[in-house]
């Protein structure tokens, strides 16, 4: 009799599982639909609000110059760079000297929210758009804070030092804040592996080699873009990527900058009660904080993902990194959500409560631990001879369809909007022929049994870690832009 009940609530979770991505799916093909062409910032001559670009940097010299020359050559009329070189112990810090020319600023740093002390602050004799922090290593989110401090800009962009920015990527976000009234506001992601760049550029993109880095290309297309668009047309995006997203800085250091253990602004203080804490993903913690403090203050201002402004990162090429990353990103969701559990369910803050919240936690952070829960107990209910083996085929056979014919909406849906007015997201998409196209709806077949169980394993040993307080970062080593073999 339990056993039936049990079979019965796992077959309802999996149902709204499903039903809820079919209704993301729906609304991110009316979405585009209604995107007859791509959106005219709002951002006028004259009007330009200024930006702060904010990059930690760890180790981070493969990529750090290409990175930082694609951020000198943004489409963009007022803005500056701020790399925040986080106690690297690899040559980033001398590779920079050399390409930048960088001459020490007699700067004085005002810690507004509580971080590492600041060595150093330099900036380029080349390009007086650029400065460098040197500090000892404190984490991204203390250099974030660091980088918070030091610049006076309305607006500031956190991206990650191995990630490349279309031209035309600032422009884009900041019309949102323009227009909307935006909080915060993130763009498209897309893999770099294998791209060729030029003078900070990507110039041409290829279908991946790899598998594993095909999968994730698979997984940023379809996966986070059609989600982030759902929960957004919703107001409830939880989620907004630190390789790309931007802030209304004055709003950010409101709710408390990023979250340290060192922080000590008092919002921050009021919610963890006085305690110290700290996340390994300061990226979603910021946007749930940003939620909860505009709802309890009555702000009206949306958090947005925008599929137009494009932003390139490198993705783990081999199984032992991805394991390392999804580990940690699965450990810094169920901080997050931990740390604001005041939000769950909870009607007062609106659709981020009701929606984004309880989506979070029902179907994403204990999805892995359900889905063992449904494969051990199907496996079970087979050696019994409870259910046909034949009919397990049968599921397997279409899902995996499925994950073929999604792929085949979205990548359609979206390279025909993209096609009209956007050579740059053309790129972003990676095909180039039907026969790539084939290719990209063949791997996401494969995505679900091949790629899907393992990014489970890894994100159950997240649950795993997070539950023995694990709190280590796992940073992966890369391999530069260009390469596949990060």
């Amino acid at each position: 009799m339990l056993l039936w009940v049990a079979v019965d609530l796992l077959a309802i979770y999996f149902g709204l599982d499903v039903l809820i991505n079919l209704l993301f799916l729906v609304i991110f093909l009316w979405v585009f639909r209604r995107s007859r062409s791509e959106p005219v910032p709002t951002v006028v001559p004259g009007g330009d609000p200024g930006i702060a670009v904010l990059v930690p940097a760890f180790d981070e010299a493969a990529t750090v110059v290409e990175s930082v020359r694609s951020l000198l050559a943004l489409d963009y009329p007022r803005f500056e760079v701020i790399v925040i070189n986080d106690g690297s112990r690899d040559s980033t810090l001398a590779k920079l000297r050399q390409a930048f020319e960088l001459r020490t600023e007699a700067t004085e740093y005002f810690d507004l929210l509580g971080t590492a002390p600041v060595r150093a602050v330099f900036r380029s004799a080349s390009d007086r758009r650029l400065r460098v922090v040197d500090k000892p290593n404190s984490g991204k989110a203390d250099s974030l804070n660091v980088g918070l401090a030091l610049t006076a800009m309305p607006l500031v962009v956190t991206i990650d030092s191995d990630s490349l920015l279309a031209s035309s990527a600032l422009s884009r976000l900041a019309g949102l804040f323009r227009g909307r009234n935006a909080a915060a506001a993130g763009g498209l992601i897309t893999a770099a592996n294998g791209a060729r760049v030029k003078d900070g550029q990507v110039t041409a993109a290829q279908l991946p080699r790899r598998a594993l880095v095909m999968f994730q290309l698979i997984e940023y297309l379809v996966s986070y873009t059609v989600g982030r668009i759902a929960l957004s047309a919703a107001g409830s995006l939880m989620v907004l990527s630190g390789a790309f997203t931007m802030f209304d800085r004055e709003l950010l250091l409101a709710c408390g900058g990023f979250l340290t253990r060192r922080n000590r602004h008092q919002y921050i203080r009021r919610i963890s009660r006085g305690r110290p804490a700290g996340t390994v993903c300061e990226d979603m913690e910021v946007i749930v904080r940003l939620h909860r403090y505009l709802k309890e203050n009555r702000l009206r201002r949306p958090i947005v993902f925008d599929p137009w402004p494009v932003a390139w990162t490198e993705v783990p090429a081999r199984l032992g990194q991805l394991a390392r990353q999804r580990n940690r990103w699965q450990r810094g969701l169920l901080e997050s959500l931990f740390f604001h559990r005041a939000m769950w369910f909870e009607p007062g803050y609106g659709a981020a409560g009701l929606l984004g919240m309880a989506y979070q936690v029902v179907f994403v952070a204990f999805a892995p631990v359900m889905q063992l829960l449904g494969l051990g107990l199907l496996v079970w209910l087979a050696a019994a001879g409870e259910v046909s083996p034949w009919w397990l085929a049968g599921v397997l056979v279409a899902a995996v369809l499925a994950g073929g014919v999604i792929t085949a909406l979205v990548t359609t849906a979206v390279e025909r909007r993209f096609a009209r007015s956007s050579a740059v997201n053309v790129e972003a998409m990676r095909y180039r022929s039907f026969g790539d196209w084939l290719r990209l709806v063949g791997y996401s077949m494969a995505s679900g049994p091949v790629y899907g169980p393992l990014r489970t394993a890894f994100q159950l040993w997240g649950i795993w870690d997070w539950a023995r307080g694990q709190k280590s970062w796992y940073k992966f080593e890369r391999g530069g832009f260009g390469s596949e073999t990060s």
